[in-house]
């Protein structure tokens, strides 16, 4: 029997969440898979947890006090699911609806690697508009935060640099090597392992096809042209779904190595300078 441990986080949309679930449990497996779900609910106030309770009995239901958000609270889960020792870790965005079929093409495409140490994205495309909104990366140049999307192509496996975590299955022999994701206040964590895998040399596969459904989130405010006075898109800038120094001088230093003392003020200077 192979287990797949579930990690998914989740804040006050209660909705969105149990859309997740419905079409996660829904999914045809293998007659010797099945599935452990580790849920974070990040201090939610909308009565998220007593439905995932009522509706889904067997899910594993971790409470926190909101202060954890998207990185950390996977990591909570990937801690309690590793007592497990599961064969795969899979990640899910709790807005992101699986298609039928999905986990199956995953653990087809993890069989196909040549390594039980490897990676594999799914990728994501908006429900009303079909635009491919996430999945795995390419590199453009040198700069680790310049990536781009790979698009899936309906028979042949890709191979990516780095992936957004919706929707990604880590095989056990991958995370033994390189454990869970590091600390970050919120995003880059994604982006941070997968870059962190590709320089260990363990493989990321892009499944075939599109695997879910997520439309993107809202567009980041365009700090230029918003218009606000410079100390708030300064602000704005290093808060904590922006880019909080810290977390970009770390992400660059393992990625970039010296090169991170050109990259790492860019952003900041283009905010003070530009009007």
């Amino acid at each position: 029997m192979e287990t797949i441990a579930v990690l998914i986080t989740c804040h006050n949309r209660k909705a969105k969440t149990i859309a997740c679930l419905e079409r996660l449990f829904q999914q045809a497996l293998p007659p010797a898979v099945v599935l452990k779900v580790y849920l974070v609910d990040d201090g939610s106030t909308d009565g998220t947890a007593d439905l995932v309770r009522e509706r889904f009995a067997s899910v594993s239901i971790i409470s926190a006090d909101g202060s954890l958000f998207w990185c950390r609270g996977t990591r909570l889960a990937w801690e309690r699911a590793a007592q497990l020792d599961p064969e795969y870790y899979f990640w899910l965005n709790d807005d992101t609806v699986l298609r039928q079929g999905a986990l199956a093409a995953l653990l087809g495409t993890a069989g196909m690697a040549q390594t039980p140490a490897c990676i594999v994205v799914g990728s994501c495309c908006d429900r009303s508009t079909s635009a491919h909104t996430y999945g795995g990366q390419r590199l453009v140049g040198r700069h680790p935060a310049k990536l781009s999307l790979i698009e899936p192509d309906s028979v042949a496996v890709k191979v990516c640099d780095t992936f957004n975590g919706n929707c990604v299955l880590v095989t056990r022999g991958a995370y033994q090597i390189l454990g869970t994701m590091r600390v970050f206040q919120h995003a880059i964590g994604d982006t941070d392992y997968g870059l962190s895998a590709r320089r260990r040399g363990i493989p990321i596969l892009l499944a075939p096809g599109f695997v879910a459904e997520c439309a993107a989130d809202a567009p980041a405010l365009t700090l230029r042209a918003s218009g606000l006075p410079r100390a708030q898109r300064f602000w704005i800038l290093t808060g904590r779904k922006g880019l909080p120094p810290g977390d970009w001088w770390r992400f660059l230093w393992a990625h970039a190595g010296l090169r991170a003392l050109i990259y790492w003020p860019a952003p900041y200077l283009r905010v003070v300078v530009r009007h």
